[in-house]
């Protein structure tokens, strides 16, 4: 499974950093899941070098009400600065990190990285798995999903 490779999308009239990121949104819209992408940016103002700010990838609302529902991280791997935002983000917004939820290629692989993912979300920062998506049950829908790369 490819994931890179950012840029316009034509049919969502948005720029999004991965493919996978626009296939997600992509899926949000076509099961009409209200959402923005890269909607808020958490800046942690303690810390003067390094990584100083966090982006989640959607934030989820509700379409009837417009109330905020969750934020969503998209990764297709976890870099050393993604882990730290991550650690930076749970401990200066606690509250905000609670609602967070991960949608990763295939939570149920049994490939080393995978795994590693995995029990980054779980182990270190307590995430629960029924809080990890997949992708590839997303990708399920491809067939019907316009746009879909």
């Amino acid at each position: 499974m490819h994931i890179a490779k950012g840029g316009y999308r034509e049919d969502l009239k948005q720029y999004f950093r991965s493919k996978m990121e626009a296939n997600v949104a992509g899926y949000y819209r076509y099961f009409g899941i209200g959402y923005c992408y890269e909607y808020e940016e958490f800046e942690f103002k303690k810390i003067m070098r390094g990584t100083r700010f966090y982006l989640p990838d959607f934030y989820v609302y509700d379409l009837q009400t417009l109330e905020f529902i969750k934020l969503i991280e998209v990764k297709g791997w976890f870099r050393k600065t993604d882990k730290t935002k991550l650690r930076r983000f749970e401990r200066y917004y606690p509250e905000e990190f609670k609602t967070l939820r991960f949608i990763i290629p295939d939570k149920y692989a049994r490939d080393k990285a995978n795994g590693e993912m995995v029990a980054f979300l779980i182990d270190e920062l307590g995430i629960e798995f029924r809080d990890i998506e997949s992708y590839k049950e997303m990708e399920k829908f491809r067939g019907i999903i316009p746009g879909w790369e």
